[in-house]
């Protein structure tokens, strides 16, 4: 990989490359943390409406509970 310092184009030095390379493993990391907790959520808003629902409320009732 390249960069430009003072309008010239030199390599990255190897400390520079590494910790490119953190960084992207990092945001992939990330992203993946980020995912998994959205689905998550997701998981317990459903057993949550269905739980609601064994407990007898209809899906009016559970709608004006949760306001969705």
């Amino acid at each position: 990989m390249k960069k430009i310092i003072n309008n010239e184009i030199v390599d990255l030095n190897s400390e520079e490359l590494a910790q490119i390379e953190t960084d992207i493993a990092k945001d992939i990391l990330d992203e993946k943390t980020r995912k998994d907790a959205e689905a998550d959520k997701e998981t317990k808003k459903a057993s949550g409406k269905q739980k609601l629902k064994d407990l007898g409320l209809d899906d009016d009732e559970i709608q004006a509970l949760m306001g969705a």
